[in-house]
């Protein structure tokens, strides 16, 4: 709704305004009725109307004078004259002074006033629609080259840690490239608590919701970077000196400083402490920063080479707050080797594989255990995607979402929580599939624990419902509703766990473990196996060993 304020010196005049004009009806917010134009300057100096409504006759200062005030300072705000006078003079002045409407007040009704500011308002809205539109237009630009920047800088720095060299649009450099000098300072933070960031920022992030999205993160990123290049203006940076702010994953900003002369390092502090502070009092975040060296460029302009150094020095710099809550500790960050990479991985890979909880238990346990020196956090994280990739791995749902979330851990105690969820929802799921739930039919329940402990055994349904005293007709029907797979699917189900495991765990022979589960017809086991696991059973001991 539009917001109207009204001024008049007579209190029975503003009390008429605010109790019989109808406001809302005619799609209005009463804010107010000041006494006098001082009263009135105040009050839209906390919050502006759309709509200023003012008598002439006032003391200090009449309604003409505040309209004048109020038209060079908000001009944006209009203005209808309320007199009890219809003298010429009252008119023309308004007229000169682009007052949108002059009403003789004693001589107009409510709803002559209501429909008087309606019209007034009609105009007002179609310029706030086609100012709306224009903003809208020139937020989608900015949304659509900020995301041209993150796309930029994430191909820079490749999936696998390395540096690229591509090339720079020029125009994202203005005011840097030409510079003598460059100096990079890095900011990052971490958003206090679990909290939502989506909509307005600031208000959701106070109220303490749930988790932020990445969508909402990279919001937050471009709206801090937009902030930090309104408030790090021309003076700020110093006489001569240029700003360009580029986004690094989703909670990083690189901002890049040039200078025609060499930057103190004082003022590259100074410019780091102001930095820190804007970002801090923008939103309940803990920010972090790196400032980097200064860099002479001469009369040559700033390389894809040198602007990758910029950036992979200010992520390292920032990276051994991943193991710590509060100053950055001197520590050295250990980059894992291929080598390491491959052995790691394969070990958790296998464990998930066979689907043995104490294997992968054990390999995973390395994750989060704090090796000396500590690991760095990009290998840390790029090496747990590729532990747990679904395509090579069965995982539940459940940790399968959970996958989006690892970008999102910057802390070393957030990562280990991660961790211990994650393995006990693994397990959990193993746990699950191992025995039927308990809402499954007593019966049902028996003859799944049978099946295996006797998978070796030649299992017939007939047999198994008369233990359980149940018609063999009626057994295989309660089976498929109650666990969702026929008797004898349930049967090789688990004949196939238990060879994978006899492949991986024994030296045993192909035909060997067919005969050790129950499967005297070789040719059938390695059909069934495949049809199983994907792969012959040549193959996945060839794979495991």
């Amino acid at each position: 709704m539009l917001k109207i304020l009204m001024v008049d010196d007579e209190k029975w005049v503003r009390e008429r305004f605010a109790q019989r004009i109808p406001w809302s009806d005619g799609g209005f917010t009463f804010m107010g009725a000041a006494s006098s134009a001082k009263e009135a300057i105040s009050m839209i100096e906390r919050e502006v109307p759309h709509l200023l409504l003012t008598d002439i006759t006032m003391p200090n200062m009449n309604g003409l004078e505040l309209a004048a005030y109020v038209r060079k300072r908000w001009p944006r705000v209009r203005i209808v004259i309320l007199t009890a006078y219809g003298e010429f003079e009252y008119a023309r002045q308004a007229i000169e002074l682009g007052v949108d409407n002059y009403l003789i007040k004693l001589a107009q009704t409510p709803e002559q006033i209501l429909e008087a500011c309606r019209k007034v308002a009609e105009e007002l809205e179609q310029e706030l629609d086609i100012d709306q539109k224009l903003e809208m237009q020139l937020k989608l630009e900015r949304e659509k080259e900020w995301a041209r920047k993150r796309q930029w800088t994430e191909r820079l720095m490749d999936g696998d840690g390395s540096m690229q060299e591509l090339p720079v649009p020029s125009e994202w450099l203005t005011g840097v490239e030409s510079a003598g000098y460059v100096a990079g300072i890095t900011v990052g933070w971490r958003v206090m608590g679990n909290v939502d960031i989506s909509a307005n920022v600031n208000e959701k992030i106070a109220a303490g919701q749930a988790g932020p999205s990445m969508e909402e993160l990279v919001q937050l990123q471009s709206q801090l970077a937009e902030m930090l290049e309104a408030k790090l203006d021309a003076q700020m940076l110093g006489d001569g000196n240029g700003l360009a702010i580029l986004p690094l994953q989703h909670s990083h900003l690189l901002l890049l400083i040039g200078s025609k002369r060499e930057i103190p390092a004082f003022h590259l502090s100074q410019l780091a402490r102001m930095v820190q502070d804007a970002v801090s009092s923008f939103a309940p975040v803990k920010s972090l920063v790196h400032i980097g060296s200064v860099e002479e460029l001469g009369k040559l302009r700033l390389t894809e080479k040198q602007l990758s150094d910029l950036i992979r020095k200010g992520r390292d710099g920032l990276a051994a707050y991943f193991y710590s809550e509060g100053v950055k500790p001197p520590i050295v960050l250990r980059r894992l080797d291929a080598q390491q990479t491959r052995e790691w991985t394969a070990a958790v890979v296998k464990a998930l594989q066979r689907e043995n909880v104490e294997a992968f238990r054990e390999a995973v346990s390395v994750m989060i255990t704090l090796g000396v020196p500590p690991i760095h956090p990009g290998d840390l994280l790029r090496l747990t995607r590729q532990m747990l990739q679904p395509e090579l791995v069965r995982l539940p749902d459940a940790v399968v979402a959970r996958l989006s979330g690892i970008d999102r851990l910057t802390t070393w105690n957030t990562y280990c929580e991660w961790w211990l969820a994650t393995i006990d929802a693994i397990c959990e799921w193993w746990n699950q599939q191992a025995q039927p739930p308990v809402t499954v039919r007593k019966e049902i329940q028996w003859m799944c624990r049978y099946i295996r402990e006797h998978y070796q055994a030649d299992l017939q349904l007939a047999e198994l419902a008369k233990l359980v005293h149940m018609h063999p007709s009626y057994a295989g029907q309660m089976f498929k509703q109650e666990i969702g797979e026929n008797f004898l699917e349930y049967v090789n189900r688990v004949r196939m766990e238990k060879a994978s495991e006899m492949l991986e765990r024994t030296t045993m022979k192909i035909y060997e473990v067919s005969g050790a589960v129950g499967i005297s017809d070789y040719r059938y086991f390695c059909k069934l196996f495949k049809s199983h696991t994907g792969v012959t059973p040549t193959q996945y001991k060839s794979k495991m060993g």
